[in-house]
């Protein structure tokens, strides 16, 4: 706790800034010169400095290329003074913060958790069989910068054999364990071998890996450029701070902290002390992945994926064998019947069901209500169950009235429990087969759970409830509420998880036979009440009580707005200024972006921003044009020069005209900032001076005109002199490179963004304008809000 409270007093920590690169640095150094002088003498502590500059390509947000120049990473080693040294176990964290918000969660108190893992690793009367390598990266919000530099560059990277990343995505609760591999399983087993509250599934792995969460981590850089396996753990809960102000050491309890420096201590212990460990030979343990889950934070399963692989099939097997059953009673004729009018039932209801949660969530996007669930979760259970409960129940009346009339009463039994338990078990596991077959392996409760419980029912009768009980308590602890963003079909993709979630919880019904509920619940009163339910809900959602947002020191759900002053300025193809404006930007990241009025009637009265141009003629930091889809552009008068004095930003062509038409630019500014490139038709880039590896762009890249490259730097960037060739396709419509064009062969836009150099300070490059407009939104706004710079020129 003392070790967070210190690195977030430093303020907000941006990569570049004096918080971070200053202050965190020397921080942490003093606290491992403390931490050397108690240490048992058969360890050995070695810190380093490294400030490495160099160039990668990310398929991330569409795709970029990254460079970064003088970023700081603090690297601590703890290794054996009489033993092996050659492979380390590495721990990762990251000291710097987003601008606007004092980092607390993201990263702060995974390195305060380091530094005492340190701490109790010094003074360990266990010997030490491997090194520890503490990682203090300090530019991951500048996109995964710091670690690439660290695992690519730092001569102790190569006695790297694992690591565990610290991340985090909210604020407190547990940590997760999300992400793990690539194979060697042997890591994730270790993990689930000893700590002592584990936490994680494979399922948020196959999530994340999914690419439907719109984020990553470290583990990407470190997997791909470093080739060593690794666990990911984040703090999930509470997603409503992250990156924003609230984001404070008031949100951590004491508890989290607690259980996450146990979790981590044991593991590492395990990973560097014990004979059992495999660190130094992975390849000992050959299983592939491996599929993982916790049971209630006190176990963690495991199994391979291969073998999970082999009993989805058989589970389906199985089920199909018992379902087979029905084909071999008398009538089998009419069993057959059934079965196949159950399959075609239970597909009808999922599909009434689904069409039920859309048309809620789009009827409550028209009328500029999509988000009542926001601050109050519990509206997604009154807004979307009722409806979808309804539509499911309304076809299962239908067919009991319709499909099963002409037979006796026990048919109609049959029938209904078909419908509910076999029909359902055959959905469920032709699904589950498809996703297995694409090599999204879940485990088996989830989709054969429905086979599980008929066969235990059948086998323990009444105490089989105590089997679905632990299924819909693990179900629930999974559930973990988050922010979504700003995009309308992620709002239909909650209401469908409900619908999932419901549908589980259903059919693993706790009354004596499910016939019997079937039967109740089929009564025209049961679905009039929940259509009655269903429409007040969306009453209570489209009035007052339904505002998404709300302000709380202690639980805030705010609406988070990005504020760039900016100035901009566009050249002609002979580098002359044609215009130039200026002006506040402001993006929302949050959906919907501006049906509510949030104060500043500034905002309010500009229209939204429509995108033309190479990437919307807008100083992206990154390229988010895609996430963020509405901004407005509220005229102002350009910031001020003494914003801009220290760094100015300044561009330079010093090309040369030759047959492949080499560009070199010199490019001055401060520590963030990012180069926009579009190519008229006929030409394409054939090299660049970014990256070796890869072009600027892939196969799987968002952009297949336009080319974005991020700048990264730490204390007094130095001038940047990128420099790409672009070829001509041999047209006769084209000019000859060598003769007179007027024509633009290029267009370059460059931005900078300014964040303060003040140790202290409220808002990084505060404006009058922007403290104008922040001084109007209302308390359930949290915005970042910064100085940027955007250039624009042809070639």
């Amino acid at each position: 706790r003392s070790h967070l409270h210190a690195l977030v007093d430093f303020g907000q920590r941006p990569a570049g800034s004096v918080a971070n690169e200053v202050d965190a640095v020397n921080y942490i150094l003093a606290t491992v010169k403390s931490i050397k002088k108690d240490s048992v003498p058969t360890i050995n502590i070695e810190t380093s400095i490294q400030n490495p500059t160099g160039s990668f390509c990310i398929d991330f947000l569409g795709g970029f290329a990254s460079y970064y120049s003088n970023i700081t990473n603090t690297v601590v080693r703890l290794s054996p003074v009489n033993g092996n040294t050659k492979d380390a176990l590495l721990l990762n964290c990251h000291t710097d913060s987003v601008a606007g918000g004092p980092g607390a969660s993201d990263d702060a108190v995974a390195c305060s958790v380091l530094l005492e893992v340190m701490r109790a690793m010094s003074k360990s009367k266990e010997e030490l069989k491997h090194s520890v390598i503490f990682l203090f990266n300090g530019a991951e919000e500048n996109i995964l910068q710091a670690s690439h530099g660290f695992i690519t560059q730092h001569p102790w990277a190569k006695q790297v054999r694992a690591f565990i990343n610290l991340e985090a995505a909210g604020a407190g609760g547990k940590e997760i364990v999300f992400q793990t591999g690539p194979s060697n399983p042997w890591l994730a087993l270790a993990w689930a071998q000893n700590a002592p509250h584990p936490f994680g599934s494979v399922v948020a792995q196959e999530i994340f890996q999914s690419g439907i969460i719109p984020s990553d981590t470290d583990f990407r850089i470190f997997r791909d450029y470093g080739h060593i396996p690794g666990i990911d753990l984040a703090y999930m809960k509470n997603g409503y701070v992250y990156h924003t102000v609230y984001d404070n050491e008031e949100m951590i309890k004491q508890g989290c902290i607690q259980r996450a420096g146990e979790n981590i201590l044991a593991v590492v212990r395990h990973l560097v002390t014990s004979p059992a460990s495999l660190l130094s030979d992975p390849s000992s343990y050959k299983h592939g992945s491996l599929a993982f889950m916790d049971v209630l934070s006190l176990y963690m399963i495991t199994i391979p994926m291969r073998l999970l692989y082999i009993l989805n099939h058989l589970v389906a097997l199985g089920a199909i064998f018992v379902l087979g059953r029905y084909l071999v009673e008398p009538l089998v004729l009419n069993n057959g019947k059934l079965l196949l009018q159950a399959v075609g039932v239970n597909i009808v209801s999922w599909i009434a069901g689904v069409i039920a949660v859309i048309l809620v969530a789009m009827f409550l996007t028209s009328v500029g209500h999509p988000m009542s669930f926001y601050s109050k979760p519990v509206f997604v259970v009154f807004l979307y169950v009722p409806p979808v409960l309804a539509a499911m129940l309304s076809v299962h009346r239908y067919a009991r009235n319709h499909l099963f009339k002409v037979w006796n009463f026990l048919f109609i039994f049959k029938g209904i429990k078909m419908q509910a338990l076999e029909g359902n078990l055959v959905c469920q596991l032709s699904s589950n087969l498809k996703l297995t077959i694409k090599g999204q392996n879940i485990p088996p409760p989830i989709p054969a759970q429905q086979y599980v419980y008929l066969s235990i029912r059948k086998l323990l009768a009444h105490r089989a409830r105590i089997f679905q009980l632990l299924h819909i308590l693990w179900t629930v602890s999974l559930i973990q509420m988050n922010r979504s963003g700003i995009l309308s079909s992620l709002v239909v993709l909650l209401c469908l998880l409900s619908l999932l979630i419901l549908r589980s919880l259903l059919l693993g019904s706790f009354f004596k036979t499910t016939s019997e509920i079937f039967i109740i619940l089929y009564t025209p009163m049961i679905i009039s009440a929940l259509l009655l339910t269903s429409l007040v809900s969306i009453l209570a959602a489209v009035s007052p009580y339904g505002f998404p947002y709300a302000y709380s020191e202690t639980d805030p759900t705010p609406k988070r707005l990005f504020l760039q002053h900016t100035a901009r300025e566009f050249h002609g193809i002979d580098g002359t200024l044609v215009r130039k404006d200026s002006g506040i930007w402001t993006n929302c990241l949050d959906f919907p972006c501006f049906s509510y009025d949030i104060g500043s009637k500034a905002i309010q009265e500009t229209p939204t921003k429509s995108c033309s141009g190479l990437f919307c003629h807008s100083p992206w930091g990154v390229p988010v044009h895609e996430l963020v889809v509405k901004s407005r552009y509220v005229k102002a008068p350009p910031p001020t020069k003494q914003v801009l004095d220290k760094y100015p930003l300044t561009f330079k062509n010093s090309s040369t005209r030759v047959y492949t038409r080499r560009y070199t630019f010199r490019i001055t500014g401060p520590d963030h900032m990012s180069l926009q490139l579009q190519m008229t038709a006929g030409r394409r880039l054939k090299n660049n001076s970014l990256t070796k590896a890869s072009p600027l762009q892939g196969a799987d890249y968002h952009y297949t005109e336009w080319y974005f490259i991020y700048y990264g730097s730490g204390l007094n960037p130095s001038e940047w002199n990128p420099w790409l060739e672009l070829t001509v396709v041999e047209d006769a419509s084209l000019p000859h490179p060598g003769g007179q064009n007027t024509a633009p062969r290029l267009e370059v836009a460059l931005s900078g963004q300014y964040y303060s150099e003040e140790r202290v300070i409220p808002v990084p490059g505060m404006t009058p304008e922007l403290r104008d407009i922040l001084s109007e939104l209302h308390d359930w706004v949290t915005a970042m809000a910064w100085v940027s710079v955007y250039k624009n020129y042809l070639f």
